[in-house]
């Protein structure tokens, strides 16, 4: 195995173990605000979202329950859904692996926010399939990715923390295969810290 397959494999772990204080850190300032009022633009008042890779709930879905959606939020880390669970107790929340999850149902919006990013590049190429199928007609997916393609090691509190991305047309492709339109996707957007966005409605 390499480095990099073995650091990918130890993502849920470090969320395990420093899931508690990488959400004190993170706190509540909700810098992606401007992406999740044009994600909720698109939606029906009173959607269900499907968060994958939601971590504690917080701020993000606690921003999109605050505007009365339902959230169903997955996560691999039991340390992650623990916190989400006492935060919002109303809401739906599921230790579940997203690229494998089995729901019976599917959601008006899918957003996989800070998270997708940590799958090889592989996982993210079947992932597409699985947005799809828990896709409803006219749905909203957004996520973020790298800028380009590529693996990348970050940290968290000390511990290799595994990134990748595909290129940017690999995403376009991928989404037009699976029945996605792009309908906004900024790389490093300054507004966001930095990050890169995408924004796409299924067909």
């Amino acid at each position: 195995m390499t480095n990099q397959m073995h650091l990918a494999r130890n993502i849920i772990d470090i969320y395990n173990k420093h899931g508690r204080a990488w959400t004190a850190l993170r706190g509540e300032y909700l810098y992606e605000k401007q992406w999740l009022d044009a994600f909720l633009a698109l939606l029906l008042q009173q959607a269900e979202i499907l968060d994958m890779g939601c971590g504690s709930g917080r701020p993000i879905a606690h921003y999109l329950i605050q505007q009365g959606h339902t959230i169903t939020g997955i996560d691999a880390s039991i340390v992650m859904i623990d916190m989400a669970q006492h935060n919002f107790s109303s809401q739906n929340w599921h230790v579940a692996d997203m690229r494998t999850v089995e729901l019976n149902q599917q959601f008006q919006g899918i957003l996989a926010w800070d998270s997708f990013f940590h799958l090889t590049p592989d996982d993210q190429r079947q992932m597409f399939a699985q947005f799809s199928k828990f896709s409803a007609k006219g749905a909203v997916l957004m996520f973020t990715s790298g800028p380009s393609a590529g693996e990348a090691i970050g940290e968290m509190f000390g511990d290799a923390l595994y990134h990748a991305s595909l290129s940017q047309q690999e995403y376009r492709t991928l989404l037009s295969a699976h029945g996605f339109d792009v309908l906004k996707m900024i790389t490093e957007d300054a507004d966001c810290a930095g990050h890169t966005v995408w924004l796409a409605q299924k067909l």
